[in-house]
């Protein structure tokens, strides 16, 4: 349960990354850590998520548990696959090109105009000559706001993920690791 939890994860992170960011490194990390099966499935599975999903499913559905527990625990799962179908949506909306760069021009043309509007509020500066500092400074905190926002449309990118894979894999490991350590003896 423990492995085939990872590779949803890992599954997840393949799935949400450009073509082909980290193929080599996705296929290598499936062979090491499953048997050669269970990798192999899941690698040529049209949506490696859902097939890692099912491997989990049937792992969970294996366990020596009464059927109450694993009911629960299959819950969860569909909570899972909320999330996968929910991360895939914002995936697959981008923000249309044309926002972007309607916004983009409107910024330019705007701060081109600002160094007018703020002729008379710097008047007491020698030659107007704080106005360039500021409003080059004003300029660089929007375009700053304006790239993030563009970065932001495809947040898997920039966010951590493979560091969240390897957290959840040893957490799914230390887990493990605590077997006959507690009250299921």
């Amino acid at each position: 349960v423990s492995l085939m939890t990872w590779a949803f994860v890992r599954s997840m992170k393949r799935h949400l990354s450009p073509p082909d960011e980290d193929e080599e490194d996705y296929i290598a990390e499936m062979k090491s850590r499953l048997t050669p099966e269970q990798a192999d499935a899941i690698i040529s599975a049209a949506h490696r998520p859902n097939r890692a999903l099912y491997d989990l499913s049937v792992a969970i559905d294996r366990l020596p548990m009464h059927f109450m527990r694993k009911n629960e625990i299959n819950k969860n799962l569909s909570i899972f696959e909320d999330t996968l179908g929910g991360s895939e949506r914002l995936l697959s909306s981008p923000v249309p090109l044309f926002y972007s760069r309607h916004t983009a021009r409107f910024l330019s043309t705007w701060l081109l105009l600002l160094p007018f509007a703020m002729y008379e509020p710097f008047k007491g500066s020698w030659n107007h000559v704080m106005e360039i500092p500021a409003i080059a400074l004003a300029s660089l905190f929007l375009f700053g706001i304006e790239e993030l926002a563009t970065q932001l449309e495809e947040p898997f990118t920039i966010l951590p993920m493979q560091g969240f894979c390897d957290k959840i894999g040893a957490n799914c490991d230390e887990i493990v690791g605590w077997r006959g350590q507690g009250l299921d003896e």
